[in-house]
């Protein structure tokens, strides 16, 4: 065999190495960017911890995606199947009341709050679960959490009024609601 016979076998299998190696970086990559989904949780899209949802929520508010802000908050179906069996309002309100307020308002509060704060650069500063915790036999409600933002690009610092309360069920954590502070 000829050396230039080698030489373009050898050449002609290396794109096929980097390939593999960059499908391998990337598939790495990926399981990093969605290591804060917390798997074990029965809620759907859960993070692994109030930061991680307060990022991930940060993130579309600043790209301005109202679907992914929505994906991180509690369904109906979870909300009822999940939640409303053990909270005390159930013995007096029946659930559709319930949810036929507190639906419309989390989606008026996610718009407001994307009409004003959407594409601004933010980066999360901390978040503050309060004092008004409730805790029942599979989660616990967070009735205060706040979350402190920097712009990036002017420095202020202040709160952005999504969050209201957070739930966390079997170590994942989701908005139950958005709130309306603005």
């Amino acid at each position: 065999m000829s050396s230039r016979s080698t030489r373009k076998r050898k050449v002609a299998g290396w794109p096929w190495a980097f390939l593999a190696v960059g499908a391998l970086l990337m598939a790495m990559t990926a399981g990093v960017a969605c290591s804060d989904v917390a798997d074990s949780s029965p809620l759907t899209n859960a993070r692994t911890s109030p930061e991680a949802l307060a990022a991930v929520a940060l993130e579309a508010l600043v790209a301005e995606d109202e679907s992914a802000l929505e994906a991180l908050l509690v369904t109906r179906e979870e909300y009822e199947a999940l939640l409303w069996p053990s909270l005390p309002d159930k013995d007096h309100v029946p659930f559709d009341f319930v949810w036929s307020i507190t639906g419309p308002r989390s989606r008026k509060a996610r718009r407001e709050v994307l009409n004003e704060y959407g594409g601004l650069p933010m980066e999360l500063v901390k978040v503050d679960l309060g004092e008004e915790v409730e805790s029942y036999d599979s989660f616990t409600l967070y009735q205060e959490a706040r979350m402190t933002v920097r712009r990036t690009d002017t420095g202020r610092e202040g709160l952005i009024p999504l969050m209201d309360v957070l739930v966390e069920m079997g170590g994942g954590w989701k908005f139950l609601n958005y709130g309306e502070d603005l």
